[in-house]
């Protein structure tokens, strides 16, 4: 159950990217899937901010700095099986 939660929205389910690596719970097969969710996710964000449509209360650069976060959580976990 916690896993399709985290594939549906990965920022609800993690406070972090670096909170889903350490996470026991999951294979690096799983984390792997999530990252690749969370970072299709800010990607299409960041698509909207580009195109003005921004959330009401999102800070600017937070996605950015996420899916930096995300995609060095991906590097780590590529260097570790």
């Amino acid at each position: 159950m916690r896993m399709q939660e985290a594939m549906k929205n990965p920022n609800a389910v993690f406070v972090s990217p670096e909170t889903l690596v350490s996470a026991a719970d999951f294979s690096s097969m799983q984390k792997r899937a999530i990252l690749a969710q969370w970072k299709d996710q800010l990607r299409q964000l960041l698509i909207a901010d580009e195109e003005n449509m921004q959330r009401f209360n999102a800070s600017v650069g937070a996605n950015a700095e996420c899916l930096r976060r995300v995609t060095d959580a991906m590097t780590r976990l590529s260097k570790i099986a």
